[in-house]
């Protein structure tokens, strides 16, 4: 397990308030209608000596024109090198598009299939082996932590509910100075684990609410120890199978989008962490049309019972931790309140290099993914955008009918 302090998964490895107490700014092939590279803005024109891209062009007044026009603004505004976008309906994407570089030292424009780091909707995989492992009878999520890492001298009241819920009050890994060591060099989980046991609770278990990358770290480890497998081998053959993914990794594929930081002038090259640096809480690599297949497979029933998925989505009735506002998550997912008179749920994620926003409607299927290779500057990462964009699409006469 290695860490970053500076890592801001987001809401990053993120969490969904402005809030980045955790120095974490709480990230298939094709491309539906399009499936283009590079159109769009072509933002970060210019930089690294890269070219200006055409504007992609898209009918005046279709769901293409809006996407791109939003997508231009966002890239400019950012700053960012690229970005992908995928709008999509149960699965089906209706519109794909890549804009910008992939790559700026040799001027790839970004395909819309582009491989990103993910960052915390990481999470939503993690949640969803945990749900599964409790229907085969392998734990109950009302047991304490201990009686699953027998090991670690957590404290007793803290239960897996409460580590999906974020309310076990542990403090975030990313905070601890003394894990810097290991972001490059990669570290087994005891290293984290024994790092954060040692760490005083911010408040008694169960009893409030606060974002920490701690504890979908832990439930990485429990899935490890009662499945009898690696997290990575366990979603492979469990999770990623039942929603046909071919593109979702946990260690960065070959073909990814180059990572991006800001510099002085524009943005230079990034950095990308071993992946025991994220674990369960934010490693996974994937691309927009995976993402949309993923959302499908899991609001139909195909990962968990909807028993289960309706859980994910239900924000956990406590307070917020040090405020008197209600806490807005489930189980790696978090609702803030109805985009576009639907339901909305979502999880974005933010590593050191990348950007990623998942959401989708509950009543309808309609989702959006958004993922780039430069990490925004923004309190909750492409939560404006994204929800612009929806009230864009919905509000537009000639998409209005996609949402």
């Amino acid at each position: 397990m290695a860490v970053l302090v500076s890592l801001a998964m987001l809401a990053g490895c993120g969490g969904g308030s402005s809030d980045s107490s955790a120095s974490n700014n709480p990230g298939g092939s094709g491309g539906g209608s399009s499936g283009g590279s590079g159109g769009g803005s072509g933002g970060g024109a210019g930089a690294n000596g890269c070219p200006t891209l055409p504007a992609s062009t898209q009918p005046a007044g279709s769901l293409g024109a809006v996407v791109d026009a939003a997508a231009a603004q966002e890239m400019n505004s950012q700053h960012l090198p690229g970005m992908t976008v995928a709008i999509s309906k149960n699965g089906t994407i209706l519109y794909a598009q890549g804009y910008g570089y992939a790559d700026l030292s040799v001027c790839t424009p970004m395909p819309s299939n582009a491989e990103m780091n993910i960052g915390s909707i990481t999470k939503q995989f993690t949640a969803v082996a945990i749900l599964q492992l409790q229907n085969a009878g392998k734990l109950d999520i009302d047991q304490p932590l201990i009686t699953y890492l027998p090991g670690y001298a957590f404290d007793a009241r803290i239960t897996l509910r409460m580590l999906l819920n974020q309310t076990s009050g542990l403090q975030d890994y990313l905070n601890f100075p003394e894990l810097k060591q290991y972001a490059t060099t990669g570290a087994p989980a005891s290293v984290g684990l024994n790092a954060i046991v040692q760490r005083t609770l911010d408040f008694t278990p169960g009893t409030q609410f606060e974002y920490s990358n701690s504890n979908y770290f832990i439930l990485g480890s429990v899935i490890e120890a009662v499945s009898g497998s690696t997290y990575p081998d366990y979603l492979t053959a469990h999770v990623y199978a039942p929603a046909g993914l071919a593109d979702t990794f946990y260690t960065r594929p070959a073909q990814s989008a180059a990572p991006y930081m800001p510099g002085s002038a524009g943005p230079v090259p990034g950095t990308v962490p071993d992946s025991s640096a994220y674990f369960a809480a934010g490693a996974l690599w994937s691309n927009v049309q995976d993402l949309a297949s993923w959302d499908a497979a899991l609001l139909g029933g195909r990962e968990i019972p909807p028993a289960q998925v309706t859980l994910m989505m239900t924000p956990v009735p406590v307070p917020l931790f040090g405020s008197t506002g209600a806490a807005y998550y489930g189980m790696g997912l978090i609702q803030t309140g109805p985009v576009a008179g639907h339901p909305f749920v979502w999880h974005n994620g933010q590593s050191l290099s990348y950007t990623g926003f998942n959401g989708m409607f509950t009543d309808d299927g309609f989702a959006v993914t958004v993922l780039t290779n430069y990490p925004t500057a923004e309190g909750t990462p492409l939560l404006n955008f994204t929800t612009a964009l929806i009230n864009a699409i919905c509000t537009s006469p000639g998409t209005a009918g996609n949402c």
